[in-house]
C-alpha cells in the first residue's frame, strides 16, 4: 500500500508538472502572437532609432509606403500649431518611419511606440491583443494582387506569392485566393517587404503579390506587362495605447486636429497636395536608400482617388464594425490563421473603436484651429 501510495504521489506530482508547463507555453504562445513577427531590435534600419521612453515625449510610427497616410503624416510632421499646443504642456512629438504595420505594432508591444498608423489587420491586432483606442481612419482605398501578366485568380495555384505579413494586403490575398477557389495551402506565400516586390516580379521570383498603393502603380509604370488582376478596398487607422490615451486626452485631441488640418491643407490647393506628395516622396527614400518611382504628380493622383477623394474629416465608419461586417470579418480569419488568440473576444476589439474623440475635435473647431495652417516648409 505505501508503495501503492507513492506511486501514485509521484504521477499526481508529474501530472501538476506537465500541466504547468503546458499552461506556461501557451500562455508564452499567446504572448507572441501579439505580432507575429522575428525580433526587430536588430533591424538594419529600426536598431538606429533612439527612442525616447520619458513621458515628456510623444513617439509616433508612420507608414510612408502606405498611400496617403505617408501624405497626412509628413504633413502632421510640419505642423507649427501641433508643436505648439504640445509645448505648452511640456510635450514633443516625434515621428518614426516603418515599413508595415506589423512593425510598429513590435514596437507598441516594447512600449517604443505610443501612436501607431496601421492598415485594418495590424489594427485589428493590436485592438486583440493589446490596451489601444483606435480614434481615427487615415485610409481608405484598395490593396491589389498584381501579377507578371494577365491571368485568372486560379491560374496562380502552385505559384510564389508575395506577400506582407499580417497586413491588409494579407487578408486582400486570401480572400482573392478564395475567389479563386484556392487557398494559401494550395500556392507557395512568400513574406517580404513593399518596397521588395516590383523587383521580385520582374526577376520571377514571385508569380505575383499582393500589396497596397504606391506599391501596384509603382509596379504598372515600371514594368507595363504586370497588371492587376484582383482588388480588395481596405482601410487605415491611428490608434493610441490605452494608458497614453488615458493619460493624456487633451494631447490626443491634438494630434487628431492635426489630422484634421492636414486633410483640409491637402484638399484646400492643389499645390499643398503635391507638396506633401513630394515630402512623402522623400520619407520613403530615406527609409528605404531607395529611388521611388513615381513622379510627384503621379503620387498626388493616388491619394485624390483615396481618402483625400472620399472623406472630408477622418471619421471611423461605424457600419465598418458590424457584427460579419468587414472588419470583424479579417478578425475572424486572423484567429484562424493564429495571428492573434483564438480566445480574443469580438467585443474587445469593437470597444477599442472609439468614435467620440473624432467628434469632440471637429465640434471644437476653433479650439483647435482645423481651419489655420501653418507648417513649416524649409
Amino acid at each position: 500500500m505505501k508503495t501503492r501510495s507513492i506511486i501514485y504521489t509521484f504521477l499526481t506530482v508529474c501530472m501538476i508538472f506537465i500541466v504547468h508547463t503546458t499552461f506556461l507555453k501557451t500562455g508564452k504562445a499567446e504572448n507572441q502572437s501579439i505580432v507575429k513577427t522575428s525580433d526587430l531590435s536588430n533591424h538594419p534600419v529600426y536598431s538606429n532609432y533612439k527612442f525616447n521612453n520619458s513621458e515628456e515625449v510623444v513617439n509616433l510610427g508612420t507608414q510612408p509606403f502606405f498611400s496617403p497616410t505617408g501624405f497626412i503624416t509628413e504633413v502632421m510632421k510640419r505642423d507649427t500649431i501641433l508643436y505648439n499646443a504640445l509645448s505648452v504642456s511640456g510635450l514633443k512629438i516625434r515621428f518614426f518611419p516603418f515599413l508595415k504595420g506589423n512593425d510598429i505594432n513590435f514596437f507598441i508591444h516594447k512600449g517604443d511606440i505610443d501612436v501607431g498608423i496601421c492598415g485594418d489587420m495590424p489594427t485589428i491586432t493590436a485592438a486583440a491583443t493589446m490596451d489601444v483606442t483606435v480614434s481615427s481612419i487615415v485610409q481608405q482605398g484598395f490593396c491589389s494582387v498584381v501579377a507578371r501578366r494577365s491571368m485568372l485568380m486560379r491560374e496562380l495555384r502552385g505559384k510564389k506569392i508575395g506577400y506582407a505579413l499580417g497586413s491588409n494586403a494579407h487578408y486582400a490575398l486570401l480572400r482573392a485566393l478564395a475567389s479563386g477557389g484556392l487557398n494559401e495551402s494550395l500556392v507557395h506565400m512568400i513574406p517580404m517587404d513593399v518596397n521588395e516586390m516590383p523587383e521580385a516580379l520582374l526577376t520571377g521570383e514571385v508569380a505575383a503579390f499582393s500589396a497596397w498603393e504606391p506599391t501596384p502603380a509603382i509596379t504598372l509604370m515600371k514594368y507595363p506587362e504586370s497588371t492587376i488582376i484582383h482588388r480588395y478596398i481596405s482601410s487605415g487607422f491611428m490608434y493610441f495605447t490605452r494608458a497614453f490615451s488615458e493619460n493624456q486626452p487633451e494631447l490626443i485631441r491634438h494630434i487628431l486636429a492635426a489630422e484634421v488640418r492636414a486633410l483640409r491643407w491637402m484638399k484646400s490647393d492643389r499645390q499643398n497636395l503635391l507638396l506633401a506628395s513630394e515630402w512623402a516622396i522623400q520619407a520613403g527614400e530615406d527609409l528605404t536608400n531607395h529611388k521611388f518611382e513615381l513622379s510627384v504628380k503621379q503620387n498626388a493622383f493616388l491619394a485624390e482617388n483615396d481618402i483625400l477623394g472620399l472623406i472630408s474629416a477622418p471619421i471611423i465608419p461605424q457600419n465598418d464594425l458590424r457584427q460579419n461586417g468587414p472588419l470583424h470579418m479579417e478578425f475572424e480569419l486572423l484567429k484562424t490563421l493564429d495571428k492573434i488568440p483564438t480566445t480574443s473576444n469580438w467585443e474587445k476589439v469593437h470597444n477599442s473603436f472609439d468614435f467620440q474623440v473624432i467628434n469632440d475635435v471637429l465640434a471644437n473647431s476653433k479650439e483647435y484651429k482645423l481651419s489655420e495652417f501653418s507648417y513649416d516648409i524649409e
